[in-house]
This record gives C-alpha cells, structure tokens and sequence, in this order.
C-alpha cells in the first residue's frame, strides 16, 4: 500500500512537471533574447560603397584649412591689382557660415613710377576708345575690403593657386555627383571660356 502511494506520488509529480516546464517555453517573451544570443559576437556586414570626399583640406605651412564641401556655395579663382602696387591672384571659398576663406599669392608689379605709367597708357587707351584693353584686372584698395568674417592664406608660388583650385573641383564633382559613375562626373559642369586678347 505504501508502495503504491509512493509510485501515485511520484507519477503525479511528473506530471505536474511536465505542463509547468511547456508552459514557461511556450509563454517565453519573444523580445527577451536567449543567453545563446547574447553572447554571440556581433554580425559584421561589409560596407560595398563608393567613398567619396566630405572635407576638404590644405595644409599651407603651419596653416591649415578645413572646409566641409557641403557647406561651400560659391569658389573661385580671380587676379587683380592693388594700390600697392602689386597683383593678386587668389582663391576664394564662400560657406553658408558667410565666412570667406582667401587663398592668394602676391606679386610685386614694379616702382610707383611704372605703375603711373601703365595707369597713364591705361586712361589713353579708353579716351581712344580702344575696345580691347590689354589691362583686364581689376583695380581694389587693399586691405580695406577685409571685413570680421574672412580668413586668409598667403602662397608662395603662382601656380599653387591655380593646383589648388584644381584640387577642390575634383572634390566638390566627387561630392555633388556621388551617385554617378566615375566617367559620368565631369559631365556635371557646364563651362564656357571667355578668350581676352592682349
């Protein structure tokens, strides 16, 4: 009699076991992961992407210049001459910022002797009605148009400004045209050449 109490124990609690331990499986929560999930390293994906440019930068001496490219609205290269007697060939990065970043490379252009000269042979010219001037710069006070929003670099060679102008180009084409192939690029600028004769 014992006996048999003691196996209706037994079955009885097996029993009782059997549903308690599927109904915590079944009733698990779905958003609480398994520890076998936890402890797995995280997956790694490749990253199969065109990298294109997001600054640009130039380092001239100890200076450096960051520039975000989405920030530039406006760039440039121009040459003109001062009452210093001297031309300026420089170029210029405008940013939504207003901040107006020069990048430039002075040239002396002689005594004050022959500049009153070439300014005299200048006015000549346009009381003769010359169309064509062999002096096309323009003519600016320098420094007098500096204002609190503009940073300036100076260069030591001529031709840096114009490798300089190259260089951001190729950059903001990269930029702007991210989501064309690479031949398909260049195609985005629509240029023409106004030829001056001397």
């Amino acid at each position: 009699m014992t006996t048999n109490r003691y196996l209706q124990t037994v079955v009885l609690a097996a029993a009782l076991l059997i549903p308690l331990h599927s109904y915590s499986q079944e009733n698990e929560n779905p958003n609480q992961k398994r520890v076998e999930e936890v402890t797995e390293p995280a997956p790694v994906s490749g990253v199969k992407a065109n990298i294109v440019p997001l600054i640009w930068r130039v380092t001239i001496g100890e200076a450096v210049v960051s520039v975000p490219l989405r920030s530039i609205e406006y760039y440039g290269v121009q040459i003109y001459d001062t009452d210093s007697q001297t031309r300026v060939r420089e170029l210029t990065i405008c940013t939504e910022s207003q901040s107006l970043v020069r990048i430039y490379y002075i040239q002396p252009l002689g005594t004050a002797n022959e500049r009153l000269a070439e300014k005299a042979e200048r006015l000549r010219q346009i009381a003769q009605g010359a169309t064509k001037q062999k002096w096309a710069y323009p003519f600016k006070q320098y420094p007098t148009t500096t204002h609190t929003h503009m940073v300036e670099y100076r260069v030591g060679e001529k031709e840096t400004v114009s490798q300089l102008f190259t260089h951001l180009e190729a950059a903001m084409i990269e930029y702007h045209a991210r989501d064309l192939v690479p031949e398909q690029r260049p195609q985005i600028i629509r240029e023409i050449e106004v030829k001056e004769e001397d």
